[in-house]
C-alpha cells in the first residue's frame, strides 16, 4: 500500500468532510448579502442569479455578492463530493448495490457542480438540479444498505437519512412536474441538502475512523 495512494484516500475523506460544509456555508452567507430572500417564496437557486422579471418581486435590492457565493460554492461542493466518493472507492463495500450506491452519489456531486455552472435562467439548470436531488439519495439508500451485513446500525442510519431526504423531492420537483407554482422551494431544499450533507460528513467519518487506525 502506498502513501500516495493513503495519502490520496485522506483527501478524498476531507473533500466529503468539507465539500458540503462549504455548500451549506455559501448559502448562508450568500442570504446574507442578498436582503431581498424569503424562504416561502424563493428557491434557493434564486440566491445563484440577479434580476429577473418573472421572479417575485425583491423587496431589496441585488448587489451581485451573493450571485459569485452561491454559484462558486455549489460547484465547490459539489466537485468535493464527486472528488470524495472517487478518492475513497478502495474504502468502499465492494458489493453491486455499493457500487451503484456510490456511482449515484458520484453523479448526484457533479450535476450538483453544474448547479453553479448554469445558474437560472439556463435550461439545463433544472434538469442538473433535479438530477442531484434524486440521485444522491437513492445512492445514500444503497449505499446504507450495503452495510447492513457489516454494520446494522450504521447502514439503517443511512438508509432513515437517504428515504427523508428524497421525500424532501416530492416539494421540489412536483410543483415543476405539475406546473403549479415555482416559487417557495427554498426550506425542502435546504432540508434535503442539509441530510444529504449529514450523510456524506458519517460516512466519510466512518472511513477517517478506518484510516485512523491502520
Amino acid at each position: 500500500m502506498s502513501i500516495e495512494k493513503e495519502n490520496l484516500r485522506r483527501l478524498g475523506i476531507y473533500a466529503g468532510l468539507l465539500g458540503p460544509a462549504i455548500g451549506l456555508l455559501s448559502v448562508i452567507v450568500a442570504i446574507y448579502f442578498a436582503p431581498w430572500f424569503n424562504w416561502t417564496e424563493f428557491a434557493l437557486s434564486d440566491l445563484g442569479v440577479g434580476e429577473l422579471p418573472d421572479r417575485i418581486a425583491r423587496s431589496a435590492p441585488s448587489n451581485g455578492l451573493h450571485i459569485f457565493i452561491f454559484n462558486a460554492g455549489m460547484m465547490i461542493a459539489g466537485i468535493g463530493l464527486a472528488l470524495f466518493v472517487f478518492l475513497t472507492r478502495s474504502l468502499h463495500v465492494d458489493s453491486i448495490i455499493s457500487k451503484i450506491g456510490y456511482s449515484l452519489i458520484f453523479i448526484g456531486g457533479l450535476n450538483l457542480a453544474l448547479v453553479g455552472l448554469f445558474p437560472i435562467p439556463s435550461p439545463l439548470h433544472f434538469p442538473v438540479a433535479a438530477i442531484y436531488f434524486i440521485a444522491t439519495p437513492i445512492g445514500l439508500v444503497l449505499v446504507g444498505g450495503s452495510y447492513l451485513s457489516d454494520s446494522r446500525n450504521f447502514g439503517i442510519l443511512l438508509i432513515l437519512i437517504g428515504i427523508v431526504a428524497f421525500l424532501s423531492i416530492v416539494e421540489i420537483v412536483a410543483p415543476y412536474l405539475l406546473d403549479l407554482y415555482s416559487e417557495g422551494i427554498a426550506i425542502p431544499e435546504m432540508v434535503e441538502a442539509t441530510l444529504l450533507s449529514l450523510g456524506a460528513w458519517l460516512i466519510s467519518y466512518r472511513f477517517w475512523s478506518q484510516e485512523s487506525k491502520k
